[in-house]
């Protein structure tokens, strides 16, 4: 296993390789539409190129499961990179796997799972049900990527990884509080008065009437795991009730520390 980090490999470190992993990529912050195109959609197209030459036999992409309907600039992006890797590799020697991770939870997850951890600490009441939505434990994730060295599942292909679980925001935040050793509580504010937070909240994040917030909290959508588990043999073997202490663990550590 050759590691790159955030410099692209060298002609070497292709030469000979058998597949290539490309997980790189600018995510959980704020960036412009030029860097989204820069690091996420060139240097991914690129990287390919120069695996094509090295005579690299499988390019497996990270995407996202939200590029299956894209409502930003990280989205917009990461489905024109997959249409562009398949469309320009499709069918050729170099074989392009697409992996579309929902969103992933374990120890070390950051971005609006780490929010909302921080958001109960703080005494957030219990919410809404809301939408359910889908996620994937991080341990079931690489195992996945892992199998996909092993096994072929077929040319250019798109997989979408869960763990074939459904969560909504009450659910989520019933796991973490439990975590953090905090009675959730019954669903005391009626929606519209989550909606008056959340827009007061973009409000204060100078995106008025964005509905940003709203949307990370309480729209879901449930997609199926069913392909790849039939294309690699594979099950998930965790929730997010398995992992939940060990995040909660680690994110109070590394404030503390």
């Amino acid at each position: 296993v050759e590691r790159c980090g955030r410099e692209a490999p060298a002609a070497a470190q292709l030469d000979g390789a058998l597949a290539v992993f490309h997980c790189a990529g600018i995510a959980h912050r704020a960036a412009s539409w030029q860097d989204y195109e820069t690091h996420n959609y060139r240097a991914t197209l690129e990287l390919a190129r120069r695996s094509c030459e090295a005579g690299v036999a499988r390019f497996v992409f990270l995407s996202s499961v939200i590029a299956a309907d894209p409502a930003d600039a990280y989205g917009h992006w990461k489905l024109r990179t997959e249409q562009e890797l398949l469309a320009n590799h499709g069918g050729h020697a170099m074989n392009v796997i697409v992996v579309r991770p929902a969103l992933v939870y374990g120890v070390g997850a950051r971005g609006n799972l780490e929010r909302l951890v921080r958001l109960v600490q703080r005494g957030m009441p219990t919410p809404p049900a809301g939408q359910a939505r889908s996620m994937v434990g991080l341990a079931d994730l690489c195992e996945a990527l892992c199998l996909l060295t092993e096994i072929d599942p077929g040319r250019d292909r798109v997989l979408t990884v869960t763990d074939g679980e459904a969560y909504d925001l009450q659910r989520i935040h019933r796991v973490f509080a439990t975590a953090l050793d905090r009675e959730p509580g019954p669903a005391r504010w009626p929606r519209w008065c989550w909606w008056l937070a959340c827009a007061g909240y973009d409000a204060l994040q100078l995106k008025p009437l964005s509905g940003k917030t709203w949307q990370r909290l309480f729209r879901g959508q449930v997609f199926s795991n069913a392909e790849i588990c039939q294309a690699l043999s594979w099950q998930p073997r965790q929730c997010l009730e398995d992992v939940a202490a060990a995040m909660v663990t680690e994110m109070m550590a590394e404030a503390t520390g």
